[in-house]
């Protein structure tokens, strides 16, 4: 399920299928999923029905593909946000979304910090580095146009 969770989170990887090769059932869903919009490209294809300047290279971009920062879409959520009364129920999404964003990164940096204590530097499930890959993944936020949208407001 935390693999699923990343997935619709946007961050996607095929590598990430590897660990669930002897579950063809769990290998499959996850692969279904790994194609799949996340829950981000559904909000910015919104944005883009609602009149705002999407690019198309992020809406028409491989969802195979860990979703890369766009400084238009970062235009996009500051324009938004300066103009919050014009724009209430995208402010309110946009606020959900960053109280999900906040709720993942608090989650990653406990499963750290619980997983330094038991394990140290063992490695990890499903081979990876253990703590040093909990530490770059600690490291990322999911919906990232949100948060840095706020320095231009």
């Amino acid at each position: 399920m935390y693999r699923r969770m990343e997935f619709l989170l946007g961050e996607k990887s095929a590598s990430m299928l590897v660990p669930h090769r002897g579950a063809p059932r769990v290998h499959a869903e996850l692969e279904k999923a790994l194609h799949e919009p996340s829950l981000y490209d559904e909000v910015l294809a919104l944005l883009a029905r609602r009149g705002l300047p999407v690019p198309a290279s992020v809406l028409g971009r491989d969802l195979a593909q860990r979703y890369e920062p766009s400084p238009e879409v970062e235009k996009v959520w500051a324009g938004i946000y300066a103009d919050a009364d014009q724009n209430a129920e995208l402010v309110r999404l946009g606020e959900a979304l960053s109280d999900v964003a906040e709720l993942i990164w608090r989650w990653r940096n406990d499963h750290l910090v619980a997983t330094r204590r038991a394990m140290g530097s063992k490695t990890g499930t499903g081979g990876s580095a253990g703590v040093a890959w909990l530490e770059k993944r600690a490291q990322k936020n999911v919906f990232p146009e949100l948060w840095t949208a706020r320095s231009h407001v």
